[in-house]
Protein backbone atom coordinates (compact mmCIF):
# COMPACT_ATOMS: atom_id res chain seq x y z
CA UNK A 1 0.00 0.00 0.00
CA UNK A 2 1.37 3.24 -0.98
CA UNK A 3 -0.66 6.08 -0.57
CA UNK A 4 -1.89 7.84 2.81
CA UNK A 5 -4.00 10.92 3.87
CA UNK A 6 -2.40 13.48 6.08
CA UNK A 7 -4.63 13.77 9.54
CA UNK A 8 -2.83 17.68 9.50
CA UNK A 9 -5.08 18.29 6.46
CA UNK A 10 -9.30 17.76 5.47
CA UNK A 11 -9.02 14.64 5.48
CA UNK A 12 -12.66 13.70 4.97
CA UNK A 13 -12.32 16.01 1.96
CA UNK A 14 -9.04 14.20 0.43
CA UNK A 15 -11.41 10.87 1.14
CA UNK A 16 -14.29 11.95 -1.01
CA UNK A 17 -12.07 13.44 -3.36
CA UNK A 18 -10.73 9.81 -3.99
CA UNK A 19 -14.28 8.41 -3.95
CA UNK A 20 -14.49 10.85 -6.67
CA UNK A 21 -11.65 9.97 -8.79
CA UNK A 22 -12.92 5.87 -8.14
CA UNK A 23 -16.03 6.69 -10.32
CA UNK A 24 -17.98 6.27 -6.76
CA UNK A 25 -17.00 2.37 -6.86
CA UNK A 26 -17.36 1.80 -3.18
CA UNK A 27 -14.22 0.15 -3.12
CA UNK A 28 -12.10 3.07 -1.21
CA UNK A 29 -10.94 2.62 2.62
CA UNK A 30 -9.22 3.60 5.03
CA UNK A 31 -7.01 2.20 7.48
CA UNK A 32 -5.24 3.07 11.12
CA UNK A 33 -1.35 3.18 10.85
CA UNK A 34 0.03 1.19 12.80
CA UNK A 35 2.77 3.16 15.54
CA UNK A 36 1.74 6.65 13.82
CA UNK A 37 -1.45 8.63 14.56
CA UNK A 38 -0.64 11.29 12.30
CA UNK A 39 -2.09 9.56 9.03
CA UNK A 40 -4.68 7.10 7.91
CA UNK A 41 -3.94 4.59 4.94
CA UNK A 42 -5.83 4.73 1.70
CA UNK A 43 -6.92 1.06 0.53
CA UNK A 44 -8.58 0.64 -2.62
CA UNK A 45 -10.09 -2.64 -4.12
CA UNK A 46 -10.55 -3.18 -7.49
CA UNK A 47 -14.04 -3.96 -8.73
CA UNK A 48 -14.73 -5.11 -12.39
CA UNK A 49 -15.41 -2.78 -15.17
CA UNK A 50 -13.61 0.29 -13.31
CA UNK A 51 -13.39 3.61 -14.67
CA UNK A 52 -9.79 4.56 -16.46
CA UNK A 53 -9.55 7.26 -13.64
CA UNK A 54 -9.68 4.08 -10.92
CA UNK A 55 -7.53 2.36 -12.53
CA UNK A 56 -4.88 4.81 -12.05
CA UNK A 57 -6.13 5.09 -8.36
CA UNK A 58 -5.59 1.26 -7.88
CA UNK A 59 -2.30 1.38 -9.57
CA UNK A 60 -1.05 4.01 -7.06
CA UNK A 61 -2.53 2.80 -4.26
CA UNK A 62 -1.62 -1.35 -4.37
CA UNK A 63 1.78 -1.48 -6.01
CA UNK A 64 4.75 -0.83 -3.75
CA UNK A 65 7.05 2.09 -5.28
CA UNK A 66 9.38 2.06 -2.38
CA UNK A 67 7.89 5.47 -1.43
CA UNK A 68 4.92 6.31 0.69
CA UNK A 69 2.90 9.12 -1.54
CA UNK A 70 1.34 11.68 1.37
CA UNK A 71 -2.20 13.46 0.38
CA UNK A 72 -2.11 16.70 2.35
CA UNK A 73 -5.57 18.60 1.63
CA UNK A 74 -5.20 22.46 3.03
CA UNK A 75 -7.65 24.62 3.78
CA UNK A 76 -5.86 27.41 2.18
CA UNK A 77 -2.78 28.81 3.27
CA UNK A 78 0.95 27.41 3.40
CA UNK A 79 2.16 24.09 2.88
CA UNK A 80 3.53 23.09 6.18
CA UNK A 81 6.15 20.57 4.79
CA UNK A 82 7.30 23.07 2.18
CA UNK A 83 6.49 26.32 3.61
CA UNK A 84 5.36 27.97 0.45
CA UNK A 85 1.43 29.78 -0.16
CA UNK A 86 -0.49 26.27 -2.21
CA UNK A 87 -4.19 28.56 -1.99
CA UNK A 88 -5.92 28.14 -5.26
CA UNK A 89 -2.96 25.72 -6.11
CA UNK A 90 -0.99 22.33 -5.88
CA UNK A 91 1.79 20.27 -6.28
CA UNK A 92 3.25 17.16 -5.76
CA UNK A 93 7.47 16.60 -4.76
CA UNK A 94 9.82 14.59 -3.29
CA UNK A 95 10.56 15.57 0.23
CA UNK A 96 13.32 13.83 2.22
CA UNK A 97 13.15 16.00 5.49
CA UNK A 98 11.33 13.02 7.25
CA UNK A 99 14.34 11.26 7.16
CA UNK A 100 13.53 9.03 4.12
CA UNK A 101 12.16 9.58 0.90
CA UNK A 102 8.25 10.87 1.01
CA UNK A 103 6.22 11.81 -1.74
CA UNK A 104 3.86 14.64 -1.23
CA UNK A 105 1.03 15.96 -2.88
CA UNK A 106 -0.59 19.06 -1.08
CA UNK A 107 -3.35 20.77 -2.38
CA UNK A 108 -6.01 23.46 -1.73
CA UNK A 109 -9.57 22.24 -0.72
CA UNK A 110 -11.01 25.51 -0.04
CA UNK A 111 -10.97 26.35 -3.42
CA UNK A 112 -9.11 29.81 -3.26
CA UNK A 113 -10.82 30.79 -0.08
CA UNK A 114 -14.29 30.70 -1.95
CA UNK A 115 -13.09 32.16 -4.89
CA UNK A 116 -12.72 29.31 -7.45
CA UNK A 117 -10.05 27.56 -9.03
CA UNK A 118 -10.16 27.78 -12.98
CA UNK A 119 -7.86 26.69 -15.81
CA UNK A 120 -8.68 27.75 -19.92
CA UNK A 121 -9.98 25.35 -22.21
CA UNK A 122 -8.95 25.27 -26.14
CA UNK A 123 -10.76 28.98 -26.46
CA UNK A 124 -8.85 30.72 -24.07
CA UNK A 125 -11.86 30.96 -21.55
CA UNK A 126 -11.65 29.43 -17.90
CA UNK A 127 -12.61 26.48 -16.69
CA UNK A 128 -13.36 25.31 -13.51
CA UNK A 129 -11.16 23.59 -11.51
CA UNK A 130 -12.73 21.23 -8.51
CA UNK A 131 -11.13 19.52 -6.16
CA UNK A 132 -11.46 16.24 -7.34
CA UNK A 133 -9.48 17.46 -10.93
CA UNK A 134 -7.29 19.07 -8.87
CA UNK A 135 -5.93 15.92 -6.74
CA UNK A 136 -6.03 13.66 -10.05
CA UNK A 137 -4.25 15.88 -11.72
CA UNK A 138 -1.19 16.12 -9.00
CA UNK A 139 -1.93 11.89 -8.92
CA UNK A 140 -0.69 11.97 -12.40
CA UNK A 141 2.50 14.04 -12.11
CA UNK A 142 3.12 11.51 -9.27
CA UNK A 143 2.54 8.36 -11.55
CA UNK A 144 4.89 9.72 -14.26
CA UNK A 145 7.68 10.22 -11.35
CA UNK A 146 7.17 6.60 -9.59
CA UNK A 147 7.01 4.98 -12.93
CA UNK A 148 10.50 7.11 -14.26
CA UNK A 149 8.50 8.73 -17.38
CA UNK A 150 9.29 12.13 -18.10
CA UNK A 151 6.97 14.87 -16.17
CA UNK A 152 5.58 16.59 -19.63
CA UNK A 153 2.79 19.14 -18.67
CA UNK A 154 0.70 18.25 -21.36
CA UNK A 155 0.59 14.27 -20.65
CA UNK A 156 -0.70 15.61 -17.50
CA UNK A 157 -3.53 17.55 -18.42
CA UNK A 158 -4.53 15.07 -21.13
CA UNK A 159 -5.07 12.40 -17.97
CA UNK A 160 -6.98 15.11 -16.06
CA UNK A 161 -9.09 15.34 -19.31
CA UNK A 162 -10.20 11.97 -18.47
CA UNK A 163 -11.72 12.44 -15.01
CA UNK A 164 -13.13 15.52 -16.56
CA UNK A 165 -14.68 13.90 -19.25
CA UNK A 166 -15.73 11.40 -16.86
CA UNK A 167 -17.92 13.94 -14.46
CA UNK A 168 -19.00 15.98 -17.88
CA UNK A 169 -16.76 18.85 -17.08
CA UNK A 170 -15.21 20.98 -19.84
CA UNK A 171 -11.81 19.85 -21.26
CA UNK A 172 -8.74 21.29 -20.98
CA UNK A 173 -6.10 22.79 -23.15
CA UNK A 174 -3.06 20.62 -22.92
CA UNK A 175 -1.19 22.99 -24.20
CA UNK A 176 -1.96 25.87 -21.73
CA UNK A 177 -0.51 25.36 -18.32
CA UNK A 178 -1.76 28.56 -16.67
CA UNK A 179 -4.31 29.16 -14.33
CA UNK A 180 -5.91 30.26 -11.37
CA UNK A 181 -8.33 31.93 -8.81
CA UNK A 182 -12.00 32.65 -10.40
CA UNK A 183 -15.35 31.83 -11.81
CA UNK A 184 -15.39 29.65 -14.27
CA UNK A 185 -17.28 27.11 -16.83
CA UNK A 186 -18.14 23.58 -15.54
CA UNK A 187 -20.14 23.11 -18.87
CA UNK A 188 -22.57 21.57 -16.55
CA UNK A 189 -20.71 19.00 -15.23
CA UNK A 190 -20.34 17.82 -12.02
CA UNK A 191 -17.75 19.46 -9.33
CA UNK A 192 -17.57 16.04 -7.64
CA UNK A 193 -19.92 16.80 -4.94
CA UNK A 194 -20.40 18.87 -1.58
CA UNK A 195 -16.86 18.87 -0.53
CA UNK A 196 -16.07 20.64 -3.72
CA UNK A 197 -15.71 23.67 -2.11
CA UNK A 198 -14.16 25.69 0.90
CA UNK A 199 -14.61 23.21 4.17
CA UNK A 200 -15.81 24.44 7.14
CA UNK A 201 -14.21 27.26 9.07
CA UNK A 202 -13.49 28.88 5.50
CA UNK A 203 -9.26 29.38 4.75
CA UNK A 204 -6.52 28.83 6.73
CA UNK A 205 -5.74 31.53 9.52
CA UNK A 206 -3.33 34.49 7.47
CA UNK A 207 -2.91 33.44 4.30
CA UNK A 208 -3.28 36.17 2.80
CA UNK A 209 -2.45 38.28 5.97
CA UNK A 210 0.63 40.95 5.35
CA UNK A 211 3.02 40.62 7.91
CA UNK A 212 3.43 44.31 8.45
CA UNK A 213 5.87 44.98 11.36
CA UNK A 214 7.73 42.18 9.53
CA UNK A 215 7.84 43.28 6.34
CA UNK A 216 8.72 46.53 7.01
CA UNK A 217 11.18 45.75 9.43
CA UNK A 218 13.46 43.68 7.40
CA UNK A 219 12.60 45.42 4.11
CA UNK A 220 10.83 42.41 2.43
CA UNK A 221 8.05 40.70 2.54
CA UNK A 222 9.67 37.77 0.71
CA UNK A 223 12.42 37.80 3.75
CA UNK A 224 13.64 35.32 5.66
CA UNK A 225 12.34 36.79 8.61
CA UNK A 226 8.68 36.74 7.54
CA UNK A 227 8.81 33.18 5.90
CA UNK A 228 9.94 31.68 8.94
CA UNK A 229 6.86 33.30 10.85
CA UNK A 230 4.45 31.97 7.81
CA UNK A 231 6.00 28.12 7.48
CA UNK A 232 5.66 28.09 11.22
CA UNK A 233 2.35 29.49 11.30
CA UNK A 234 1.38 27.12 8.97
CA UNK A 235 2.76 24.01 10.61
CA UNK A 236 0.67 25.01 13.76
CA UNK A 237 -2.26 25.80 12.14
CA UNK A 238 -2.13 22.19 10.68
CA UNK A 239 -1.60 20.21 13.49
CA UNK A 240 -4.32 22.09 15.71
CA UNK A 241 -7.42 23.54 14.88
CA UNK A 242 -7.87 25.31 18.13
CA UNK A 243 -4.36 26.64 17.74
CA UNK A 244 -5.19 27.93 14.38
CA UNK A 245 -8.09 29.69 15.46
CA UNK A 246 -6.14 31.37 18.40
CA UNK A 247 -4.03 32.48 15.78
CA UNK A 248 -7.16 33.77 13.57
CA UNK A 249 -7.72 36.12 16.62
CA UNK A 250 -4.25 37.06 16.85
CA UNK A 251 -3.97 38.43 13.86
CA UNK A 252 -7.74 40.41 13.63
CA UNK A 253 -6.18 41.92 16.71
CA UNK A 254 -2.64 42.39 14.97
CA UNK A 255 -3.79 44.45 12.12
CA UNK A 256 -5.40 47.01 14.61
CA UNK A 257 -2.22 48.12 14.89
CA UNK A 258 0.63 47.00 13.13
CA UNK A 259 -0.02 48.98 9.69
CA UNK A 260 -0.03 52.30 11.12
CA UNK A 261 3.74 51.49 13.15
CA UNK A 262 4.99 50.03 9.67
CA UNK A 263 4.47 52.81 7.70
CA UNK A 264 6.14 54.85 10.40
CA UNK A 265 9.21 53.14 10.13
CA UNK A 266 9.17 51.77 6.56
CA UNK A 267 11.36 54.88 5.41
CA UNK A 268 13.27 55.36 8.17
CA UNK A 269 16.71 52.47 8.03
CA UNK A 270 17.52 53.24 11.83
CA UNK A 271 13.75 52.45 12.88
CA UNK A 272 13.87 49.56 10.72
CA UNK A 273 17.03 48.33 12.29
CA UNK A 274 15.93 49.21 15.65
CA UNK A 275 12.34 46.90 15.61
CA UNK A 276 14.61 44.33 13.66
CA UNK A 277 16.93 43.93 16.34
CA UNK A 278 14.41 44.51 19.76
CA UNK A 279 11.39 42.96 18.55
CA UNK A 280 11.30 41.30 15.27
CA UNK A 281 14.33 38.61 15.76
CA UNK A 282 13.89 37.81 19.70
CA UNK A 283 10.04 37.41 18.93
CA UNK A 284 10.60 35.14 15.82
CA UNK A 285 12.98 33.36 17.91
CA UNK A 286 10.77 32.88 20.91
CA UNK A 287 8.22 31.20 18.69
CA UNK A 288 10.92 28.98 16.80
CA UNK A 289 11.82 28.15 20.77
CA UNK A 290 7.96 27.69 21.45
CA UNK A 291 7.61 25.13 18.27
CA UNK A 292 10.68 23.29 18.75
CA UNK A 293 9.48 22.29 22.48
CA UNK A 294 5.43 21.70 21.18
CA UNK A 295 7.03 19.76 18.12
CA UNK A 296 10.12 17.88 19.37
CA UNK A 297 10.19 18.54 23.01
CA UNK A 298 13.05 19.02 25.21
CA UNK A 299 15.51 17.70 22.76
CA UNK A 300 18.29 19.26 21.01
CA UNK A 301 16.66 21.05 18.56
CA UNK A 302 14.76 22.87 21.91
CA UNK A 303 18.35 23.47 22.96
CA UNK A 304 19.85 24.93 20.08
CA UNK A 305 16.31 27.28 19.69
CA UNK A 306 17.16 28.50 23.39
CA UNK A 307 20.60 29.57 22.30
CA UNK A 308 19.26 31.42 19.09
CA UNK A 309 17.16 32.91 21.37
CA UNK A 310 19.93 34.03 23.74
CA UNK A 311 21.54 35.06 21.15
CA UNK A 312 18.88 37.53 19.06
CA UNK A 313 18.66 39.08 22.32
CA UNK A 314 21.87 41.09 22.49
CA UNK A 315 23.27 43.10 25.21
CA UNK A 316 24.31 46.12 23.11
CA UNK A 317 20.26 46.62 22.32
CA UNK A 318 20.08 47.22 25.92
CA UNK A 319 18.08 44.76 27.84
CA UNK A 320 16.99 46.89 30.94
CA UNK A 321 15.61 49.63 29.21
CA UNK A 322 13.58 47.33 26.80
CA UNK A 323 12.77 45.44 29.54
CA UNK A 324 10.89 48.52 31.40
CA UNK A 325 9.70 49.77 28.39
CA UNK A 326 7.95 46.78 27.67
CA UNK A 327 6.76 46.76 31.11
CA UNK A 328 5.23 49.88 31.00
CA UNK A 329 3.54 49.14 27.93
CA UNK A 330 1.78 46.34 29.24
CA UNK A 331 0.69 47.62 32.66
CA UNK A 332 -0.40 51.08 30.94
CA UNK A 333 2.60 53.25 33.05
CA UNK A 334 4.58 56.36 31.20
CA UNK A 335 6.94 55.48 29.49
CA UNK A 336 10.76 55.61 31.11
CA UNK A 337 12.45 58.69 30.84
CA UNK A 338 15.68 57.46 28.41
CA UNK A 339 12.41 55.68 26.03
CA UNK A 340 14.15 56.40 22.66
CA UNK A 341 11.87 59.17 20.36
CA UNK A 342 11.04 56.47 18.13
CA UNK A 343 9.26 54.42 21.01
CA UNK A 344 7.69 57.52 22.04
CA UNK A 345 6.41 58.43 18.70
CA UNK A 346 4.50 55.08 18.23
CA UNK A 347 3.45 55.30 22.09
CA UNK A 348 -0.53 55.68 20.85
CA UNK A 349 -0.16 52.55 18.35
CA UNK A 350 1.93 50.80 20.88
CA UNK A 351 -0.79 51.53 23.86
CA UNK A 352 -3.68 50.20 21.27
CA UNK A 353 -1.25 46.60 21.13
CA UNK A 354 -1.06 46.31 24.70
CA UNK A 355 -4.69 46.75 25.22
CA UNK A 356 -5.57 44.22 22.66
CA UNK A 357 -5.52 40.62 25.33
CA UNK A 358 -4.62 38.39 22.32
CA UNK A 359 -1.82 40.54 21.19
CA UNK A 360 -0.30 41.29 24.36
CA UNK A 361 -0.09 37.66 24.41
CA UNK A 362 1.65 36.95 21.28
CA UNK A 363 3.82 39.64 21.23
CA UNK A 364 4.48 41.77 24.32
CA UNK A 365 4.53 38.89 27.00
CA UNK A 366 7.56 36.96 24.72
CA UNK A 367 9.25 39.85 24.64
CA UNK A 368 9.34 40.80 27.87
CA UNK A 369 10.33 37.02 28.92
CA UNK A 370 12.52 36.72 26.50
CA UNK A 371 14.49 40.29 27.15
CA UNK A 372 14.36 39.14 31.07
CA UNK A 373 15.67 36.09 30.49
CA UNK A 374 18.73 37.04 28.20
CA UNK A 375 19.52 39.66 30.52
CA UNK A 376 19.91 37.78 33.73
CA UNK A 377 22.03 35.03 31.18
CA UNK A 378 24.03 38.19 29.98
CA UNK A 379 24.66 39.15 33.37
CA UNK A 380 26.24 36.58 34.60
CA UNK A 381 23.38 34.94 36.78
CA UNK A 382 23.36 31.42 34.49
CA UNK A 383 25.60 29.22 32.54
CA UNK A 384 23.99 28.02 28.59
CA UNK A 385 22.48 24.87 30.48
CA UNK A 386 20.71 26.40 33.62
CA UNK A 387 19.02 29.37 30.82
CA UNK A 388 18.20 27.03 28.39
CA UNK A 389 16.16 25.18 31.76
CA UNK A 390 14.78 28.96 32.74
CA UNK A 391 13.63 29.98 29.27
CA UNK A 392 11.95 26.58 28.60
CA UNK A 393 10.08 27.25 31.86
CA UNK A 394 9.34 30.75 30.66
CA UNK A 395 7.92 29.35 27.25
CA UNK A 396 5.98 27.01 29.20
CA UNK A 397 4.50 29.99 31.70
CA UNK A 398 3.27 31.68 28.53
CA UNK A 399 1.76 28.97 26.59
CA UNK A 400 -0.02 28.67 29.92
CA UNK A 401 -1.49 32.15 29.53
CA UNK A 402 -2.77 31.49 25.30
CA UNK A 403 -6.49 33.16 25.63
CA UNK A 404 -7.97 30.19 24.02
CA UNK A 405 -11.07 31.82 26.40
CA UNK A 406 -11.31 34.90 23.94
CA UNK A 407 -11.53 33.26 20.52
CA UNK A 408 -15.89 32.80 20.10
CA UNK A 409 -15.66 29.71 17.26
CA UNK A 410 -14.14 27.22 19.86
CA UNK A 411 -16.10 28.51 22.92
CA UNK A 412 -18.04 25.48 24.46
CA UNK A 413 -21.99 26.00 24.28
CA UNK A 414 -23.96 26.74 27.33
CA UNK A 415 -26.87 24.15 26.85
CA UNK A 416 -24.55 21.75 29.30
CA UNK A 417 -23.12 19.95 26.03
CA UNK A 418 -18.94 19.43 27.61
CA UNK A 419 -17.76 19.57 24.07
CA UNK A 420 -16.79 22.67 22.57
CA UNK A 421 -18.84 24.04 19.52
CA UNK A 422 -17.10 23.16 15.94
CA UNK A 423 -14.12 21.44 18.03
CA UNK A 424 -14.13 17.99 18.84
CA UNK A 425 -12.34 15.73 21.83
CA UNK A 426 -9.74 14.92 19.06
CA UNK A 427 -9.16 18.97 18.02
CA UNK A 428 -8.77 18.86 22.51
CA UNK A 429 -6.29 16.13 22.67
CA UNK A 430 -4.16 17.48 19.43
CA UNK A 431 -3.80 20.87 21.27
CA UNK A 432 -2.72 19.17 24.38
CA UNK A 433 -0.14 17.27 22.56
CA UNK A 434 1.43 21.09 21.77
CA UNK A 435 2.31 21.01 25.79
CA UNK A 436 3.84 17.59 26.38
CA UNK A 437 7.36 19.22 26.66
CA UNK A 438 5.66 20.56 30.20
CA UNK A 439 2.74 19.16 31.57
CA UNK A 440 1.94 21.66 34.25
CA UNK A 441 1.73 24.47 31.48
CA UNK A 442 -1.50 22.40 30.20
CA UNK A 443 -2.62 21.88 33.72
CA UNK A 444 -2.02 25.52 34.30
CA UNK A 445 -4.50 26.18 30.93
CA UNK A 446 -7.02 23.38 31.89
CA UNK A 447 -7.70 25.56 35.06
CA UNK A 448 -8.09 28.56 33.98
CA UNK A 449 -10.09 27.36 30.66
CA UNK A 450 -12.29 25.20 33.43
CA UNK A 451 -13.12 28.49 34.90
CA UNK A 452 -13.59 30.60 32.39
CA UNK A 453 -16.10 27.89 30.82
CA UNK A 454 -17.32 25.56 33.99
CA UNK A 455 -19.79 23.46 31.75
CA UNK A 456 -16.57 22.00 30.32
CA UNK A 457 -15.09 20.55 32.89
CA UNK A 458 -15.96 17.38 31.87
CA UNK A 459 -14.60 17.91 28.61
CA UNK A 460 -11.38 19.22 30.00
CA UNK A 461 -10.69 16.43 32.60
CA UNK A 462 -11.08 14.15 29.44
CA UNK A 463 -8.77 15.68 27.68
CA UNK A 464 -5.97 15.32 30.14
CA UNK A 465 -6.25 19.59 30.73
CA UNK A 466 -7.21 19.07 34.47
Amino acid sequence: MTIFLDLAGQTATAFNNFDIVSGQSGGVGLLDVVGDATMKQLTYDDVSGQLPTADRLSALVNTDFGAPIIVTALNGGNDPYKGNDITGNAQAYTDHSPGHLVIRIVYDVSQCCGKGIVARNINGDNITVPNPVLLYHEMAHVFLEVNHQPDVEATVIGDENVLRAQLGLCLRNVNDHEGGCGDGSDCGGSDGGADSGPPPGGCAAGTTTVCFVVSAATGSPQSDEVHLLRQLRARVAARSLLAARLIDAVYAEYAQFSPAIANRIEGDVLARRAVLLAVVRPLLAWYSLAGALAFDGRGDTARRAARVLANACPRYVGNALLVEVLDSLATGRALPAAASPLLRGLGPELRTASGLRCARWAVFDPLVRAWRAANGAHGGHGAHGAYAVSVVEEVGQWLSQAPFELVPAIAPRDDGVTSSAGASDEDWLALAGLYGFQPAALRALGTRLAAAWPQAGAMLARCGYL
